[in-house]
């Protein structure tokens, strides 16, 4: 038995004059914090969405000894990029439950030197992190999880990475 559609009409009011500014992404905002941070010099975020993701980043970075001011509520925010060297060699970050910025901060503090703890919530204690950490170690990196089930804490004995395949 076929089912029957309602068809519904619907009249066209002419061309939309119209600006349309998508909200921010808590994803895309943690990207730009950490590239940001690495640079040489000062970048300016606007749009950066406001949300606890993107606070933790922001707070974690500034343990770190990276300058970043402004106002999230403002979406904009000026980050003084460190040039690739992590200006603390040792913090114990938290991350919430901000799995962007656990994953983003474990390959970025990789990548330097120093040792770092990063931990969050219980539930970020139930997130597997466990395949970043492995490849990271791939390049030389010494990051591990203190759980057995390769979920958070993470702990970064960082050297710079050798690169390589992965």
């Amino acid at each position: 038995m076929q089912k029957s559609l309602d068809i519904l009409s619907i009249d066209t009011a002419g061309a939309l004059d119209a600006t349309i500014r998508p909200p921010g992404s808590k994803s895309i905002t943690n990207r730009a914090l950490v590239c940001a941070a690495l640079a040489d010099g000062r970048s300016v975020l606007s749009g950066v969405l406001d949300s606890e993701d993107t606070r933790v980043m922001v707070d974690a970075l500034r343990a770190l000894g990276i300058a970043v001011e402004g106002d999230p509520a403002a979406g904009e925010l000026t980050v003084t990029g460190c040039n690739g060297k992590i200006p603390n060699k040792q913090a114990d970050l938290y991350v919430a439950n901000s799995g962007t910025t656990i994953r983003f901060l474990t390959a970025l503090l990789a990548a330097g030197e120093g040792e770092y703890c990063l931990d969050g919530t219980p539930r970020m204690r139930e997130r597997p992190i466990g395949d970043l950490a492995a490849a990271l170690n791939q390049l030389g990196a010494k990051v591990s999880t203190e759980s057995k089930n390769g979920c958070p804490p993470v702990a970064v004995k960082a050297a710079r990475l050798r690169g390589g395949a992965v």
